[in-house]
C-alpha cells in the first residue's frame, strides 16, 4: 500500500461480509444458544506499528499500545469491540471486548460465515453488542440454513438477550437484517426484518408487513408503506410521525403527485439519529434535501438542489449532515435527538468532503487532506494528511490504521493531546 493510499473504514455492519472474503474456510457446526462471553484478563499490547499517516494533531504522536482487532472496531460503554481473525485463516473468529487502557476483558467466538456486529442501546439505554452467528459452511459450499442474533453487555460479556432467528447478515441502517441476494458483493437483500434493541424481538417483518424497512436507530423504525414514508415505534408499533404531515421546503414541487417525499442517502456509518429526505421539484426529480430527527419528524437542516449530503452518526444521539451550501460551497451542521435540535451550521470551501464522526471531531478527507471540524462548536479547526481513526472511546482514547503484517488490519491507540 503506497503511503498515503488511506482505504476507508468499513463500517463494522459491513465487516463481517468483507472477512468472509480473505478467510480460506471456516469450521461447519451447529447453531448453538449463546451464552455469556469467557472472561479475560489480558494485558494491553505494546505498539510496535508505525501509522501509515500521521495522527491527527488531536491525539497524542506516540501510540501507547496494539488494539487486537483484524477490521474496524467500534466504541462500546467506556471502551471498544470489535472481531479478531484467526491467525492461519481458518476457525471461528473472536469478538473481543478492551478497556480503553487496551486490556481484553472478555471474548466469544462466532462462526465467521454471515457474522457482523452492531452496537446499539437496550432498554435501560445502555450500550449494546449484537452480534451474529450461523450455520454456514461456505469451505463446503453449504450456504447458512440458520442465522441468529444476540446481544451481549459489551463490559463484561455477559448475554443480554437472544437468541434470535433472522434471515440473513445486518444490512443497516442500525437493527435491520436481511438475506443478501446473489453474492456477499450484492447491494440487494431479501426481505428484512428488524429487530427491537430492547428485547431482540422481531418488531418488523417485510415479508409479513408488506412494507419496506429503511431505518432503524435505537428503538425506532422508518418504513415505506406504499408510497407513505412514516415512522414507528419498534418494540410498540405506535406511530409517530408520516412524512405526508410534514411541511414542503423551499424548492420542492406543489404537485400532490411528485410533493410527497422520499428516501434520502442512508448513513456512510450505518447508524444515526437523523434521516434525510429527498423531494422532487416540477419537473419530478430531486430537487431539495431535508434532514429531520427520526423520532419527532421535527426538520432541521435544508439542502437545496439535487445532490445527496453525506449522514454520518454515532450511537449516542449526534449527527452531521454534509451538503451544497446555497451560496457555494459546503454546509456542514450538526444535529442532536432527545431533545431534537439543531446545535450548529457551518459554512465550508469546497474541498475535502465528510466522512466520519470519531470521538470529539468531524472528519473530512479527499485523498491525502483531512480537515478536522470540532463537534461542540462546529468550527473547522485544522487541515492536514492525517490518519482518520475508526473508534475513540469515552476517555478520548482513539484507534487509528497502522500496517499489518498479516490478514486483515491492525490498529494503535492514541491518546487524546493535552
Amino acid at each position: 500500500m503506497t503511503p498515503h493510499a488511506r482505504p476507508r473504514p468499513l463500517p463494522a455492519l459491513a465487516a463481517g461480509t468483507a472477512l468472509v472474503l480473505i478467510l480460506a474456510a471456516c469450521s461447519s457446526r451447529e447453531v448453538s444458544a449463546p451464552e455469556d462471553a469467557e472472561p479475560r484478563d489480558d494485558p494491553p499490547a505494546p505498539a510496535t506499528a508505525a501509522p501509515e499517516d500521521e495522527p491527527p494533531p488531536v491525539l497524542e504522536g506516540a501510540p501507547s499500545w496494539a488494539a487486537p482487532y483484524s477490521s474496524p472496531p467500534q466504541a462500546a460503554a467506556d471502551g471498544f469491540v470489535g472481531m479478531a481473525m484467526p491467525e492461519r485463516g481458518g476457525g471461528d473468529l473472536t469478538f473481543l471486548g478492551v478497556d480503553a487502557e487496551g486490556a481484553t476483558r472478555w471474548s466469544t467466538e462466532r462462526n465467521p460465515s454471515c457474522t457482523a456486529f452492531a452496537v446499539t442501546e437496550g432498554a435501560d439505554g445502555e450500550d449494546l453488542l449484537v452480534l451474529l452467528d450461523s450455520d454456514a459452511d461456505p469451505s463446503g459450499g453449504v450456504l447458512a440454513t440458520t442465522t441468529t442474533a444476540a446481544a451481549l453487555d459489551p463490559v463484561d460479556g455477559s448475554l443480554v438477550w437472544g437468541p434470535t432467528e433472522v434471515p440473513g447478515t445486518l444490512v443497516g441502517p442500525g437493527l435491520l437484517l436481511g438475506a443478501i441476494e446473489g453474492s456477499v458483493m450484492s447491494n440487494s437483500t431479501g426481505p428484512k426484518v428488524a429487530l427491537d434493541p430492547g428485547t431482540g424481538t422481531v418488531a418488523a417483518d417485510e415479508a409479513e408487513d408488506g412494507t419496506e424497512l429503511l431505518h432503524e436507530y435505537q428503538g425506532t423504525l422508518l418504513v415505506r408503506d406504499g408510497g407513505e414514508l412514516r415512522a414507528a415505534e419498534a418494540g410498540s408499533g405506535d406511530p409517530l410521525w408520516a412524512a405526508d404531515d410534514l411541511d414542503l421546503p423551499e424548492h420542492a414541487g406543489t404537485d400532490p403527485d411528485t410533493a410527497a417525499p422520499g428516501p434520502g442517502p442512508a448513513p456512510e456509518n450505518g447508524q444515526a439519529a437523523a434521516v434525510v429526505l429527498s423531494w422532487a421539484g416540477a419537473d419530478g426529480e430531486p430537487a431539495a434535501h431535508t434532514a429531520h430527527d427520526l423520532r419527532t419528524g421535527e426538520r432541521l437542516a435544508s439542502f437545496p438542489g439535487p445532490e445527496e449530503p453525506r449522514v454520518v452518526g454515532d450511537k449516542d444521539g449526534l449527527t452531521v449532515v454534509g451538503g451544497p451550501h446555497p451560496d457555494g460551497g459546503q454546509l456542514l451542521v450538526g444535529l442532536h435527538s432527545d431533545p431534537a435540535e439543531q446545535l450548529w451550521r457551518t459554512r465550508l470551501p469546497d474541498g475535502p468532503k465528510l466522512d466520519a464522526v470519531v470521538g470529539d471531531h468531524a472528519y473530512l478527507t479527499d485523498g491525502d487532506a483531512t480537515r478536522l471540524v470540532d463537534l461542540a462548536s462546529g468550527a473547522a479547526t485544522e487541515e492536514g494528511p492525517w490518519a482518520v481513526p475508526v473508534a475513540a472511546a469515552e476517555d478520548g482514547t482513539a484507534l487509528v490504521p497502522v500496517g499489518s503484517d498479516g490478514l486483515g488490519d491492525a490498529f494503535a491507540a492514541f491518546g487524546p493531546s493535552s
